[in-house]
């Protein structure tokens, strides 16, 4: 049993940018790169399990016969492999958005909701996000005012700065504005509704879709949002989510972090500063800034050396 190291998959959505390639030397084909789906079996995008002769995470998800030993026993009755995890590199504005909760995208959808998380790893000096509705916004007038096209005059926009951490629940309006790189986790969902799309041109020079009546469906004017920060991190590891959906801990690493895996769940790491390996009682693996890698539930003791952050998502 051996950390699984992840290739991901790479997605040129308009507004993305070079850092992937140029900051984490990603091996992607594109110019201009929006997103790295680092861990993920979402069929809009398969990552792959290098040091497993690159092996689809979804087919080592889908072996039953091995599914506890690798991804825990709360994964045992599972659909569906339960996050996905990207890093963003927004050049330009993502769209205004809103994700369902279970409830409508099971009904609409045959699909789970999305609730998810931001860690701001680098933004420009006055860099913000949407994130919320304005708190003068009544739920009953959220239908009015986009259907009249007023929803940018009546959205929250707040500043943001590297360490962040954005807690972003189902229901809540929200975009990721340019100047950002991020890493997310979330919901193994790629359900979005688009409200508000900057009055830009798409691709293929026509406005991108819009999907206004699911999104009024889904707004949640009292989606319980957040955003705290992980700078003057004294411990080497904090909790910083933890949610119905995930847990994630920030980690900062010195010099050496020790930790045994739990039975219960995988561990999912993506480093978020500087470099270092992981060592179990075989091997060692480098590991440098925008890698992600996957501890299995049975893996036992490892230990991480370095000089280093990382993100530790795990159920």
């Amino acid at each position: 049993m051996e950390p699984l190291c992840m290739k991901p998959i790479y997605k040129d959505y308009i507004w993305g940018g070079t850092r992937l390639k140029e900051i984490f030397e990603k091996d992607t084909p594109f110019e201009m790169t929006a997103e790295s789906w680092e861990i993920s079996t979402n069929d809009a995008g398969l990552s792959t399990v290098k040091n497993l002769n690159d092996i689809t995470l979804k087919e080592l998800f889908e072996d039953r016969a091995k599914r506890e030993e690798v991804f825990g026993t709360k994964t045992k009755n599972m659909d569906k492999f339960p996050l996905l995890i990207k890093f963003i590199d927004a050049k330009d504005n993502l769209s205004v958005q809103v994700h369902p909760d279970d409830e409508y995208a099971s009904q609409f959808e045959q699909d789970t909701g999305k609730t998810e998380m931001w860690y701001v790893m680098d933004c420009d000096e006055e860099a913000s996000i949407v994130c919320g509705m304005k708190e003068t916004v009544k739920q009953e007038e959220i239908a009015d005012i986009i259907q009249k096209g007023n929803i940018r005059d009546n959205l929250k926009q707040v500043p943001i700065h590297k360490g962040d951490v954005i807690y972003i629940p189902s229901g809540t309006v929200h975009a990721i504005l340019k100047g950002t790189l991020i890493c997310e986790i979330q919901q193994n969902s790629n359900l979005t509704y688009r409200v508000y799309d900057w009055d830009r041109i798409g691709k293929d020079g026509k406005p991108r879709e819009l999907h206004i009546q699911k999104a009024i469906d889904v707004i949640k004017q009292d989606a319980k949002h957040s955003i705290t920060s992980t700078n003057g991190q004294k411990e080497a590891c904090n909790n910083v989510i933890n949610c119905d959906y995930f847990k994630v801990d920030s980690v900062k690493i010195k010099s050496s972090y020790q930790s045994i895996s739990n039975e219960e769940s995988f561990e999912a790491y993506m480093v978020v500063e500087g470099n270092g390996v992981i060592k179990t009682n075989s091997k060692e693996y480098e590991i440098k800034l925008g890698d992600s890698f996957i501890v299995p539930a049975n893996l036992g003791e490892y230990e991480i050396k370095g000089e280093l952050k990382l993100l530790k998502a795990y159920l």
